[in-house]
């Protein structure tokens, strides 16, 4: 696969080194700190007041628009402009405030402004190595002080190569085939429903098994795993209800082992009714050698494991019903039948996985013995989801990052655009509930927008996923999470204390620029081998847009603004400090751009926001007294062009430095090596995110993040795919 920057990145939010700086001298005063914006109810004598005009060049397609479902549910959603009665576009003044206070929002570290609820912590899809490390478990009751009571069927660990004295893991869970789908032949005489009925899930049998080998022979992934063959109610004679097929090796039985079913899909579904391919449910066991063993699951595990199995049901409810041709699996339904559509929790009797601790574990995964056995996570199926350790709330709010819950919080882009306290104390009043911002943007001129109206299908348009925390998460220092070893980090080790939540990003696609027409980065598709292009239903079509080379303007009008706070807002505006210091050195004339409307990850929505010389107009509040007072003018008629606002040269050399302003350069610039900018693609990701099985940290070369943005020459990301999973674009 050919290496790529991602479309998406972070730039990192360090509000607390933004605050020290600032109280060092190093950045301008009163710019960074919390604190009470200025009232409407008068003009200080030494804050400003004004206008800025301001041009917008469009630089790539521009989208946006009120999104129609269509009359059929398998064309796309459609986007169309918005007319006027004369047919003439309508831009919403609203879209350009947008763009240009998240610029100043990123400048000057802010808060998130807007922050939905996120505390519930999020779950991942766990890499199938995983499944190997994982143990079953049965809870035995509660107790007083609210943990659990369980003990680990630790099943049978150990096999030796049959020609030969190469050791393999075991899955501790053995293979009890659910239909005639799978490694053995179905020869229960009784039939698939007496089968069913003896192996509904929870039910105590007892059975003999197979050892067998899968995968090939010296291959380092090799496992070993036992399969039922023979089945009945605890205590009775096994039948036989299963032969391993030819083809597999079988290097050892075991005989007489009592324990219980254990069921992903529901009692009466075959296991593929989950997914095609799944022919196996799972028996859990111990044996003499290795005989159950008595662990306490905390109340905070098992928590986690009701925040798993919801995620399961939020999952399913989030699907559309075209994509719904599978049934749910067990613990679906019990999270839907719970009250209040939430899972009842880990009770008396429940099976599942247990994930010990690594130093419960040998070097060839084999457990240790003696030393007790500590449940780290608890999951409902073995490969499946996983809980992260925190929340985003929970990190926003350590970090600082969550919108002001009162007046003395307002960060910088609070006091300039204005707020609203969510959840504001019932007796709360004035800025401790709301406050209106202190900048408004007039109507957006669109007479010089050349519209296109040749339909587009876009890419489908990723929502962003908080879950694929690569993508969000920073350290302390701004720079992408490593382990202890200075390595990437597994899975596990993200949304942990300690990290930083950043601010999404879109890097602009210089290849893009030069391009003319609606970019192809837009509308082409990645179509994996073996699968089908994906359904019109999951993209969206563009009806018309603004072509590249469009020019809008507006005015921006400002009140009550200290000097340092229209200099950022100014620096915003000029295209020049938007370019990555190292670019800038060699190229004075080279631009940075801000983004707008729909298809940012797409290369859409590129934009020059400038202020055309003489476009800032502004007064004093002193000079506005003394208009007033002299009856020679007001706010609004009174404005001079003025010389905008600039940071003194030092404060300017310490911007030039800081990691979120260097990210936010990089965003606004783009790459200069001319490498694609695009998402991960799914064969990559699954690559990606796959995990030693004997260390559970990621395989080599792997676990990627995006590049730190921060970085003088940001590296592309490579991930070597297997040719046979290679796809196309189409």
């Amino acid at each position: 696969m050919n290496a790529f920057h991602s479309a998406v990145n972070r730039i990192p939010v360090l509000r607390d080194s933004a605050k020290r700086l600032e109280d060092d001298g190093r950045l301008p005063s009163g710019l960074f700190a919390d604190g009470q914006a200025a009232g409407h109810d008068h003009i200080a004598a030494d804050r400003w007041s004004g206008t800025i005009d301001v041009r917008i060049t469009v630089k790539t397609p521009l989208v946006f628009g009120e999104q129609s479902l269509p009359d059929d549910p398998r064309q796309a959603a459609t986007v169309e402009l918005p007319r006027d009665a004369q047919g003439r576009v309508l831009v919403p003044p609203t879209m350009v405030k947008g763009a240009i206070s998240r610029a100043y929002e990123t400048l000057t570290a802010s808060r998130f402004r807007v922050f939905g609820d996120h505390s519930d912590r999020l779950t991942y899809r766990a890499d199938p190595a995983a499944a190997l490390r994982l143990v079953p478990l049965r809870i035995l009751g509660e107790k007083k002080d609210g943990d659990l009571d369980a003990e680990l069927l630790l099943g049978d660990e150990y096999t030796v190569h049959d020609t030969g004295y190469s050791r393999y893991p075991v899955m501790r869970a053995a293979a009890l085939q659910g239909a005639d789908q799978g490694h053995a032949h179905r020869v229960f005489r009784d039939g698939p429903r007496r089968l069913a009925a003896l192996a509904r899930h929870g039910r105590k049998v007892t059975c003999h098994m197979s050892l067998c080998l899968h995968g090939e022979p010296d291959h380092p992934n090799r496992y070993a795993y036992w399969q039922v063959t023979h089945i009945a109610p605890a205590g009775d004679e096994p039948v036989e209800a299963f032969q391993i097929k030819r083809h597999i090796t079988v290097v050892d039985t075991l005989d007489y082992v009592t324990g219980y079913v254990y069921r992903t899909a529901r009692d009466g579904d075959a296991p593929r009714a989950l997914f095609n391919g799944k022919h196996d449910e799972r028996f859990f066991f111990s044996t003499a050698a290795n005989p159950a063993e008595p662990v306490t699951v905390g109340r905070d595990i098992a928590e986690s494991y009701k925040i798993i199995a919801n995620s399961y049901l939020k999952q399913r409810d989030e699907e559309s019903e075209q994509e719904k041709h599978q049934t749910p699996n067990r613990v679906t339904e019990e999270a839907r039948a719970g009250e209040g559509a939430q899972h009842p929790g880990l009770k008396r009797g429940d099976l599942a996985y247990a994930v010990l601790a690594d130093v419960n574990y040998g070097t060839g995964m084999e457990l240790v013995k003696g030393a007790g056995y500590t449940v780290c996570e608890v999951v409902p199926t073995m490969i499946g989801r996983r809980a992260y350790s925190v929340s985003p709330r929970d990190l926003a709010a350590a970090q600082g990052v969550l919108p002001a819950a009162s007046r003395d919080e307002a960060s910088p882009a609070e006091r300039f655009f204005g707020y609203v306290v969510p959840n504001a104390q019932e007796d709360a009043q004035g800025g401790d509930v709301a406050l209106r911002g202190h900048v408004s943007v007039g109507p957006v001129n669109a007479a010089g927008a050349v519209v296109g109206d040749q339909s587009k299908l876009l890419t489908p348009l990723l929502s962003p996923k908080p879950e694929s925390a690569r993508r969000f998460l920073t350290s302390a220092r701004g720079t992408a999470p490593v382990s202890a070893q200075r390595g990437p980090l597994p899975r596990s080790g993200y949304y942990v204390a300690g990290q930083r939540l950043g601010a999404a990003a879109y890097p602009v696609a210089r290849r893009v620029l030069t391009q003319n027409g609606f970019p192809t980065t837009a509308t082409r598709v990645w179509v994996p081998r073996g699968t089908k292009r994906p359904r019109d239903s999951v993209r969206l079509r563009a009806k018309s847009w603004v072509k590249a080379g469009s020019v809008l303007t507006c005015t921006m009008s400002f009140s009550n603004l200290t000097r340092n706070e229209v200099a950022a807002l100014m620096w915003v505006l000029t295209p020049s400090n938007l370019v990555p210091q190292s670019v800038r050195a060699g190229n004075p004339n080279a631009e940075g751009y801000l983004r707008m409307g729909l298809g940012k990850p797409l290369g859409l929505g590129v934009i020059k926001v400038e202020v055309p010389k003489g476009g800032l107009k502004a007064r004093l509040g002193s000079q506005l007294a003394q208009d007033y007072r002299s009856l020679t003018g007001c706010l609004g008629t009174s404005e001079e062009r003025t010389e905008p606002p600039q940071f003194n040269d030092v404060f300017r050399g310490n911007l030039d430095m800081l990691p979120w302003v260097k990210a936010m350069q990089r965003a606004a610039y783009g790459y200069t090596d001319n490498v694609e900018v695009r998402h991960m693609h799914l064969e990559e990701n699954k690559t990606n995110n796959r995990t030693d099985r004997r260390t559970g940290r990621p395989g080599k070369g792997l676990g990627l993040s995006p590049e730190d943005l921060a970085g003088t020459n940001p590296r592309p990301i490579s991930i070597d795919v297997s040719r046979d999973k290679l796809g196309r674009y189409a």
